[in-house]
């Protein structure tokens, strides 16, 4: 994030004004901010250091901005006087995803509407996908598709297309940190065997869960570009969600939805 530019007011009698007390507290946010986002993007606890050499400023004024953000609860300092992002801004990031969600429904309804199964959209949270928007299908079953679940990344077709749209070094440490938990007996629980499945998905343009979430539960989806970290994803019983439904219906679906979701994320970001 550019830093915002500081430039003092000329005044009548020659001299230059001090900047006001708004811009200097716009200022403070702008540098707040880009610490937020540079401790996010190294994906783990890092050092005053590490922090000045990512956002290229004083180290004074470094110190100062994390005393604030470690006060109110967005930054907290380990035992080894690093620095992590603060469980405060969880709430802030579900606040958000379900602004986002709402906005969203309309391309899910189209989805359901045209394949007869439940549609998802989630968001990348910390190590984990987290539903911002679902669906449901008219006689879809209970799933762990629903608005507000947290889901493991290496076992969801959403949390598979969210990793392959990352950095594979990104992946990678993302899946060391979570672990890879088996849920059934599809469930694949080794890292090198998980981004051997990003390739195949970078390659062929979509993730599949074959029930392993959830035995009973299959899943194609897209990751939907942009700086958001989403995915969006067609889910429905495997006796329904055939191969050929998946290739015939499914996908043509849900890159539709892709195409019309991404103008609209990026209009939405511009806007900001």
């Amino acid at each position: 994030m550019a830093e915002a530019t500081q430039v003092n007011e000329p005044i009548v009698d020659g001299t230059t004004a001090r900047p006001s007390a708004s811009r200097r507290s716009v200022q403070s946010i702008t540098r707040a901010l880009e610490i937020l986002e540079a401790m996010a993007d190294a994906g783990r606890a890092i050092g005053i250091t590490d922090i000045a050499e990512r956002v290229d400023l004083p180290m004074p004024t470094i110190h100062r901005i994390l005393r604030t953000l470690i006060g109110s609860g967005y930054v907290f300092q380990t035992p080894r006087r690093q620095y992590a992002l603060g469980a405060r801004l969880i709430s802030l990031s579900r606040y958000a995803g379900g602004a986002l969600g709402v906005t969203l429904r309309p391309y899910l309804n189209q989805i359901v509407e045209t394949t007869g199964e439940s549609a998802s959209i989630a968001m990348l949270d910390q190590d984990f996908a987290r539903y911002i928007s679902h669906v449901p299908a008219e006689y879809s079953m209970r799933m762990f598709t629903e608005v507000g679940n947290q889901v493991a990344l290496h076992a969801t077709g959403v949390g598979k297309a969210i990793l392959a749209d990352l950095p594979p070094e990104q992946s990678r440490a993302m899946l060391q940190r979570s672990g890879l938990r088996r849920f059934t007996i599809n469930t694949i629980t080794d890292v090198d065997d998980v981004m051997a499945e990003l390739d195949t998905v970078r390659a062929q343009g979509f993730a599949l869960d074959r029930e392993e979430r959830e035995l009973g539960v299959k899943c194609v989806a897209l990751p939907i570009p942009g700086p958001l970290c989403l995915a969006i994803s067609v889910s429905g019983p495997p006796q329904r969600l055939t191969d050929d439904e998946i290739t015939g219906t499914a996908l043509p679906a849900l890159r539709a939805a892709v195409a019309e979701i991404t103008p609209v994320i990026k209009m939405a970001m511009l806007d900001d």
